[in-house]
């Protein structure tokens, strides 16, 4: 642990895994803290006047704010973050977040950047809402989450406009001054149709970050975004994998709790039919896709009790009984996707096709 100190005038970036302990409050994002928690791959600017406590982490110190002057939105209603991968659409929603509640208001947060999911594990659309501060949206816990099942819209793009109204209609039931739709990075070609639908369907404001990619207001991008490959993604991915899925213990569901999937000797799905084969990888023929046995286990679940979202799971057969690893034992319905994972090291592998 090393103490830093940050003169006015001057912001440290701090980059996770870190540990902070501020000597007074720290302003992260607009929001005033304690202590908090920055987690791989992510950035917290902390502005000066400020000295604090940091364990693990990387400093990097930087002149004046990195917050852009135009991102103080006085707003309400809905809006919706617009802008490609690396933008700040997250860093945004947490300083709208924190400078609305504030002022006493209640806002709502819908995360539907499913590949790259910051309220609950990827493959969700989910939501949280709040009259505190936090240092991130990521220190959010999903109130509810809708399924997609794939980190990857394509295909799927009618679950995500589902999610996020369904998403809709239970965050405006706690009646908030403010409800923040965090949009998919996905900004080109069918991406951009899919955002076009998400506004017409909801009736959002859209909010550009960099440049106007859906007509409306349009605010800066912060100076220094912490920019994500490949790998960094997937390694997030799995960090909010371990997250929720920490503590499991072995479960059983008869076939009726499988909703719209069923197991006939194959796992037949809306989106596709699996057959197991001497395969070496998957094969598509016609209709259907042979697979290697094992891709027809460690297939991720969310498990839900009176249409409330409850818990994960990971499927591991589906036949006599489903059988499966899962967080809870209290739920009556299990949805899958494509979505695979590791029950041992709660790493993604490879998904259905």
């Amino acid at each position: 642990m090393f103490t830093l100190d940050i003169p006015p005038g001057h912001t440290a970036l701090i980059r996770g895994p870190a540990s902070v302990e501020c000597g007074s409050l720290c302003r992260v994002f607009g929001g005033l803290f304690q202590r908090f928690e920055v987690p791989p791959h992510k950035q917290y600017p902390v502005e000066g006047p400020a000295v604090l406590k940091i364990e693990s982490g990387v400093v990097v110190f930087v002149k004046g704010t990195t917050i852009p002057q135009d991102w103080n939105i006085e707003t309400s209603g809905v809006i919706a973050l617009i802008g490609p991968t690396d933008v700040g659409k997250s860093s945004l929603s947490t300083y709208l977040l924190n400078i609305h509640v504030a002022k006493g208001r209640r806002v709502c947060v819908i995360d539907a950047d499913v590949g790259q999911s910051d309220i609950g594990p990827p493959g969700f659309v989910a939501y949280s809402c709040t009259s505190a501060s936090t240092p991130h949206i990521s220190t959010l816990e999903p109130q509810d989450g809708y399924y997609i099942g794939s980190t990857n819209l394509q295909g799927v793009e009618e679950l995500l406009v589902a999610g996020v109204i369904w998403s809709l209609r239970r965050a405006t039931a706690q009646y908030p001054h403010l409800v923040i739709i965090n949009t998919p990075g996905w900004t080109t070609g069918r991406g951009l149709q899919l955002l076009k639908a998400l506004i017409d369907a909801t009736g959002a404001t859209p909010v550009n970050i960099g440049d106007t990619i859906i007509p409306g207001p349009t605010a800066s991008k912060p100076p220094y975004v912490l920019p994500r490959g490949p790998q960094e993604r997937k390694e997030l991915r799995n960090y909010a994998y371990r997250r929720y899925l920490k503590a499991t213990t072995k479960a059983q569901a008869e076939s009726e709790r499988l909703a719209l999937c069923r197991w006939d000797g194959g796992l037949e799905c809306p989106w596709g039919r699996y057959v197991p084969g001497g395969v070496d990888k998957p094969e598509k023929r016609g209709r259907e896709y042979v697979v290697p046995p094992q891709y027809l286990r460690h297939i991720f679940a969310a498990l839900y009790k009176d249409k409330r979202l409850v818990g994960y799971g990971v499927v591991e057969k589906f036949e006599p009984k489903i059988a499966m690893y899962a967080t809870t034992i209290e739920f009556d319905e299990v949805r899958i996707g494509k979505i695979r994972i590791d029950p041992d090291t709660r790493q993604e592998l490879e998904p259905l096709p």
